[in-house]
């Protein structure tokens, strides 16, 4: 069953129906008011405590690599790693943060950290991946519950439990941290 027009007319006809038709029934387009700015980063758990930390921080995540220990250095200090060819100092991020340190387990992992000039091997216990938060919803008094409150600068809500913006840049500047000598 096909139409052919007889005359131009017919096919500007056809062509408005058709118009007309696919107007009244495709989809709505988002209003502006339902666009979300949203936070992104890497959540991570050391202990029971879940964090995410800004993508601008994380060059990268692995495994658990081969680490030479430093002689001389802080406990929390776990050692350097060959990557590639670049040498990583690896930190135990619960060690330093006071807590005994921390067990390495098939989950465990390094988030590898730069800042500037200044890179690191973070061990955390879980890598949960890509968090993402409506800004709206950010909450200042997240985190300040937790022990280590130093580092951290407020969080979101998600699904029931509290994200903890770890601040890696507080981190970083942080004289405990640099001085990695016993």
């Amino acid at each position: 069953m096909s139409f052919e027009p007889q005359n131009p007319q017919q096919v500007v006809q056809l062509l408005q129906q058709m118009e007309a038709y696919s107007r009244s029934n495709a989809a709505p387009l988002p209003m502006e008011d339902d666009v979300k700015s949203l936070w992104s980063g890497i959540g991570f758990r050391i202990a029971q405590h879940k964090f995410v930390v800004p993508m601008e921080f994380v060059r990268e995540i692995m495994k658990y690599p081969i680490i030479s220990q430093v002689p001389g250095s802080k406990e929390w200090v776990r050692g350097i790693a060959n990557i590639r060819g670049n040498l990583l100092p690896v930190f135990d991020l619960q060690g330093f943060l006071g807590k005994k340190l921390t067990p390495i387990k098939r989950e465990t992992r390094i988030l590898s950290i730069a800042k500037d000039k200044l890179s690191a091997g973070l061990i955390v216990d879980e890598i949960y991946g890509m968090k993402y938060f409506d800004q709206l919803n950010f909450d200042a008094k997240i985190g300040h519950d937790v022990k280590w409150k130093n580092y951290f600068s407020g969080g979101y809500q998600l699904e029931g439990e509290n994200w903890v913006i770890f601040n890696m840049q507080q981190l970083v500047e942080s004289r405990d941290f640099l001085n990695v000598a016993n």
